[in-house]
């Protein structure tokens, strides 16, 4: 199962996709991030660090990790900060009638090779947790 959350960075609508799966602990059925190391999900956690993301964020931040594409600057800058994620659905929206006039998609190993070819380092995720602000970078 899938689970995607809007956040908004400039003028551009990113979902940012999680893969859940179903597991059952002591006869009750949770939903756990699939393939991450700590797998405790919580979509209102989820929510409260897109929002805090969103408000902390700018441009030059951004452009820390890609100075030639800004596309890929913010993917990197959102995938710093939700190592936990499963791809990252883009759309761009016409201000002519605010329908999206483009939309694209980037899964996790798309992002992890960029990463890799480009030479890029992201911070040490060792210690996150979703249910822990205080491991989150912001």
């Amino acid at each position: 199962m899938y689970v995607e959350k809007i956040i908004k960075l400039r003028d551009i609508n990113y979902y940012i996709r999680v893969e859940l799966e179903y597991k059952k602990d002591y006869d009750t059925v949770y939903l756990y991030i699939k393939n991450y190391q700590d797998d405790y999900y919580d979509g209102g956690d989820f929510s409260l660090l897109l929002e805090k993301i969103a408000q902390n964020y700018t441009f030059d931040k951004a452009m820390v990790y890609d100075k030639n594409i800004s596309y890929m600057a913010d993917v990197i800058y959102l995938y710093d900060r939700i190592p936990f994620l499963s791809g990252i659905r883009t759309e761009y929206i016409a201000k002519k009638d605010s329908l999206p006039y483009s939309i694209s998609f980037i899964t996790k190993e798309e992002i992890e090779k960029y990463l890799k070819d480009n030479h890029i380092k992201l911070n040490n995720h060792g210690n996150f947790k979703l249910y822990d602000e205080n491991t989150w970078l912001i």
